[in-house]
């Protein structure tokens, strides 16, 4: 849920692990609800882009039917995505559930989204959790460095000279 960090190997698996992300897990490829929202997403791939946030979507083994689309797609073998964050079977159990998540680069979720028939919900919800974080990435070692310009050399003793 929201505040929450996504599982490492979640994260991992969809390789959004230190960065931005929207994470959606839909059923087949070829499906019309799920090819509206393939679709959705690719026309809204640039502003997730200015963003810096990536997308990826996540599907089962038996809805891969050929995906060849600017969408990094990824295969959930035996759901165990799915099942690792919970995500509920809908329509008694027959569809995979149809859940968005947006990430900030910390793994930490800011966005769920769930809405088995209105696929073009997901884009706009996640588009606007993406719109609400950050715009740059942060850089680690500006802390740093200005942790160290505020410090100021120790004042040494004379030497006395013979």
């Amino acid at each position: 849920s929201v505040g929450e960090k996504l599982p490492k190997s979640v994260l991992s698996k969809a390789g959004l692990s230190g960065k931005k992300g929207a994470l959606f897990f839909y059923g087949a490829d070829d499906a019309p609800s799920c090819s509206k929202e393939l679709s959705e997403f690719e026309g809204s791939l640039a502003d997730f882009d200015a963003r810096g946030v990536s997308v990826v979507g996540v599907r089962n083994g038996a809805g891969a039917k050929g995906y060849d689309g600017p969408i990094r797609v990824i295969v959930d073998d035996g759901d165990e995505m799915r099942e690792e964050l919970a995500i509920e079977k809908d329509l008694f159990g027959l569809l995979g559930g149809r859940e968005t998540y947006v990430v900030d680069q910390s793994g930490t979720v800011v966005s769920v989204h769930n809405n088995q028939f209105d696929p073009k919900s997901h884009v706009t919800t996640a588009l606007a959790a993406a719109e609400s974080l950050p715009a740059g990435a942060p850089n680690p070692f500006e802390a740093f460095a200005e942790a160290l310009s505020s410090l100021k050399p120790p004042e040494l003793p004379a030497l006395g000279g013979n």
